[in-house]
């Protein structure tokens, strides 16, 4: 893996087992409670925060996929197991990406988005920032169902 790419990877993989620290024994329920009945569970972060990284590393890797990365915050019901599962394999899944790209790679388009169009460098940048965005969520999810 490339230097850069890999000092990335490094905050990401800090950021996902800070997140697997904070999410370790929580039952379902608590997975699943939306405090005051509007705000964002913590089954809709993960989820979003999984889509978003694989939308984002699959067009680093030049194939992009189209996920609806809102879909978790629609929605009234979630398939916790499902997300779990899908959260253990995107950390793997943006190594695997990571570790392929070479240094003009990076230079090349990433994705438009709404902050403007980034190239594969920059949203390996956004994708660590995103998901340290959604990381800093939780704990105040969890502080509202804990009382």
């Amino acid at each position: 893996m490339l230097r850069e790419v890999s000092d990335h990877f490094k905050v990401l993989t800090l950021v996902h087992k800070s997140i697997d620290t904070m999410v370790e024994g929580l039952s379902q329920e608590q997975w699943l409670h939306r405090p005051n009945g509007t705000f964002n569970n913590i089954a809709s972060i993960i989820d979003h925060t999984s889509r978003v990284e694989k939308k984002f590393m699959s067009a680093i890797s030049g194939q992009a996929l189209d996920i609806d990365t809102q879909a978790p915050f629609k929605q009234n019901h979630w398939d916790v197991p499902a997300i779990q599962q899908a959260w253990a394999e995107t950390l793997p899944y943006s190594r695997d990406v990571l570790e392929r790209l070479t240094e003009s790679d990076l230079e090349k388009p990433g994705l438009s988005l709404r902050v403007g169009d980034l190239n594969r460098r920059q949203l390996i940048v956004y994708t660590v920032g995103h998901t340290t965005h959604h990381r800093g969520q939780i704990p105040l999810v969890m502080k509202l169902f804990q009382g």
